[in-house]
């Protein structure tokens, strides 16, 4: 949510790339960053279908690894994938019926957030690991679900959508596949950023959900942002937080596909030995939070490669408006489309009280997109909360993913916390 700046109209041309940044500098930090963005949007770039890789690194990895489609209500078509087992697990244990784990991706990324990091460190391999059934899901527009029954991703019609409808329509239709396949009565669910908006949308609107969770772990977790701090969000708030001729232009628009030139240039510039390999940090820095020592830097043409991997600008715009109105609400299409979808003339609040499931929500001090007070505002509302706030006051946005320590800071907790439940839950409980 944070590249508002660098748009794609459908069949116009892409201007991305995966990484920039910054270096120690502050003055040089920006000259860096903005003569790699002219250099991008100086060019077009056409978008490819997408540089798709979480089967393959799976495998690489002698997982096994199974791809699902979903259908959507609204007849989107969803690609997510499936670990059922890991290869460290005695024969014996392998077709006995595990419990499942959903894990749900943020804004502009995808399921390659979870294993990415390697079998040793990434959370979808640990859980596979501990016994765990690991499903990877994945939501409208990005990489891996660019689909639907009827119409092109290359029309606006596409991209009418927010998060919203990915939490309502997309995660819905997730769980429910991933339930009936597995057999099971409910799921362990683990988000990052968007993911975690979605699962507060789902469990809101439709509260019955609430019972197909066990233990639910929300990583940088976003509803309210009162005190969001990322300078785009804070000037993009004063054009596209509130309806307008704007916001009406830029809306349902393809954000930031992965194009033809990104592995090349992820390659050149990300790699280890490149001298520029800064911008790749420094934009992750940017984004998620200066001066984090955590990031694993081995990681950064990997990163480069699959993210940004697409959305539509209405999820931005979405988000602008939680920033103005200060808020957690649906899109506000403007008064008279109000009246019309909502039968009032602002978009309604989402009711968090109906979020009857525990949740376990961990955040960090120096997370631009994820505010501490905006947490434990948020925990105030929730029925079953359980905070945990990362001990380093210089841990990020995207450490929770992809930092040198995740594993004992934070993954390492949550399969605890799970194995926990489940023993506690045995009798008498279905996976």
């Amino acid at each position: 949510m944070c590249t508002i700046l660098l748009m794609q109209r459908p069949k116009a041309a892409a201007t991305r790339t995966g990484i920039s940044g910054t270096t120690s500098n502050g003055g040089n930090n920006m000259l860096w960053l903005l003569l790699l963005l002219l250099l991008l949007l100086s060019g077009h770039i056409e978008p490819v279908d997408g540089h798709k890789v979480t089967a393959s690194l799976i495998t690489n990895h002698n997982y096994p690894v199974e791809e699902h489609t979903v259908h959507t209500p609204d007849h989107y078509i969803l690609t997510i994938y499936r670990i059922p087992t890991s290869p460290k697990l005695a024969p014996l244990n392998k077709t006995t019926q595990k419990p499942v784990v959903f894990l749900q991706h943020g804004i502009l990324c995808a399921s390659d957030d979870w294993i990415i990091n390697g079998p040793e460190t990434s959370l979808a391999y640990m859980f596979a690991d501990a016994g765990y059934d690991v499903w990877l899901g994945n939501a409208r527009g990005n990489t891996y679900s660019r689909q639907h029954k009827h119409i092109h991703p290359d029309t606006t019609d596409f991209w009418k959508f927010s998060w919203h409808e990915i939490g309502v329509y997309d995660l819905a239709a997730m769980l429910d596949y991933a339930l009936d396949v597995s057999n099971s009565s409910s799921l362990h669910f683990v988000a990052h950023s968007q993911g975690t908006t979605t699962y507060f949308v789902l469990m809101s609107s439709l509260p019955w959900y609430n019972e197909k969770v066990r233990s639910v772990h929300l990583l940088a977790p976003i509803a309210y942002m009162r005190n969001h701090s990322f300078i785009l969000s804070k000037l993009g708030g004063i054009f596209l937080g509130s309806p307008s001729f704007i916001s009406w232009v830029l809306g349902n628009m393809e954000l930031l596909p992965i194009t033809s030139i990104q592995k090349l240039l992820c390659e050149h510039v990300c790699s280890e030995g490149s001298m520029l390999k800064f911008l790749c940090s420094g934009l992750l820095d940017f984004i998620g939070g200066w001066g984090t020592r955590h990031l694993n830097h081995t990681l950064l043409t990997d990163v480069c490669e699959t993210h940004p991997a697409g959305a539509s600008t209405t999820q931005i715009i979405h988000y602008m408006q939680l920033y103005t109105s200060g808020d957690f609400r649906q899109y506000d299409h403007g008064k008279e489309q109000n009246e019309i979808i909502y039968q009032q003339s602002t978009p309604p609040s989402y009711n968090v009280k109906n979020i009857n499931s525990c949740v376990h929500m961990y955040y960090s001090d120096n997370d631009y997109m994820s505010a501490v007070e905006d947490v434990e505002y948020l925990a105030t509302q929730l029925p079953c909360v359980e905070l945990y706030r990362i001990p380093y006051k210089d841990w990020n946005h995207y450490d929770f993913l992809w930092s040198v320590n995740v594993k004992e800071v934070i993954n390492n907790r949550i399969i605890d916390k799970m194995l926990s439940y489940d023993i506690e839950h045995a009798t008498g409980m279905s996976f």
